[in-house]
């Protein structure tokens, strides 16, 4: 069975991000540990509580991670997730309670102590792992792959024109992981567009399903829906860090490709812009591996199976 960590901001999709991978019997979630970004650390820590429980399987250990970037004050994300990141949906406070050590110090104790190579799952700003790079980098390469939810692919940013929102939050962080050596796998945001994307047939049939848990990942998705139509003009919600746990699992979902990468993390207008050399111009030894293309009919078809 594989094991991961998966390290997230909980908002809406992270939330559906760990119920997905929670009910996912092939794999063993080792723990969760969480990052400020989609929302301040504390409501962070409470929506990914929240999501295990809603998951209905197993309760991974969920640990407190960083609350602020490296260098730079913590931008969030309300206006697209809603007020409390999980659409406003006035949710009671989780059962389950948080753990007492540090998300960065679990991070690299699980990885030290598993008698397997674990798989880190990354779905929020790369601060935590950053953090653990710098504290132990032996320990962090001992990780037999992380699958990072960061960038664009080739496609425009979403939060500036050329930056993804999770690496724009902390691009100092995402560039020393990069600096790391790790064996890296990075699905961006224009993968859960197109085939990937959540239509109102998708959304209708989730609703009718008779599963809380379906009414739950789309009702928590509502204030994303409502940014997607305003912004794009189309009825329905992304989900990145859904289909970033999809191409980490599935291997059979996804085209990829290798090529060099960095981060701008020193000019003003293009600060988070993950760039990827994919025509091999700099002749640079590829540094990570990127996903090209999610098949959106297999995605779905998974994910429904593990939510309904």
């Amino acid at each position: 069975m594989r094991k991961i960590i998966i390290d997230t901001d909980t908002a809406s999709d992270d939330a559906v991000a760990i119920i997905m991978a929670l009910r996912e019997k092939e794999v063993c979630v080792e723990a969760i540990t969480v990052v400020a970004g989609n929302v301040p650390i504390d409501l962070a820590v409470k929506n990914a509580l929240i999501s295990v429980e809603k998951a209905g399987t197993y309760t991974p250990p969920v640990y407190k991670g960083m609350a602020k970037p490296v260098m730079r004050e913590l931008y969030t994300s309300e206006f697209v997730h809603g007020e409390d990141g999980m659409g406003d949906m006035d949710l009671e406070e989780p059962v389950l309670q948080v753990e007492q050590e540090h998300a960065v110090d679990a991070m690299l104790r699980i990885i030290e102590a598993s008698d397997e190579p674990i798989e880190l799952i990354t779905l929020g700003p790369l601060t935590n792992v950053a953090m653990a790079c710098l504290k132990a980098p032996d320990t962090m390469k001992k990780l037999k792959r992380v699958s990072i939810m960061g960038g664009a692919g080739l496609a425009s940013g979403n939060i500036t024109p050329v930056a993804e929102f999770n690496i724009y939050v902390d691009a100092e962080a995402a560039q020393i992981v990069i600096n790391a050596g790790l064996n890296l796998y990075f699905v961006g945001w224009d993968v859960s567009m197109g085939t990937s994307f959540i239509n109102k047939e998708d959304m209708d049939y989730l609703m009718k399903s008779g599963s809380d848990i379906a009414k739950f990942c789309v009702r928590c998705n509502k204030a994303l829906e409502k940014f997607n139509l305003e912004r794009l003009g189309h009825i329905g919600f992304d989900l990145p860090d859904p289909a970033t746990v999809a191409a980490a699992l599935y291997g059979d979902m996804v085209e990829n490709y290798d090529a060099y990468c960095y981060v701008d993390y020193t000019s003003e207008k293009g600060y988070g812009q993950l760039v990827i050399d994919y025509m091999h111009i700099e002749q640079k030894t590829p540094n990570a591996t990127f996903c090209s293309q999610l098949n959106g009919q297999l995605f779905k078809e998974k994910l429904f199976q593990l939510i309904i």
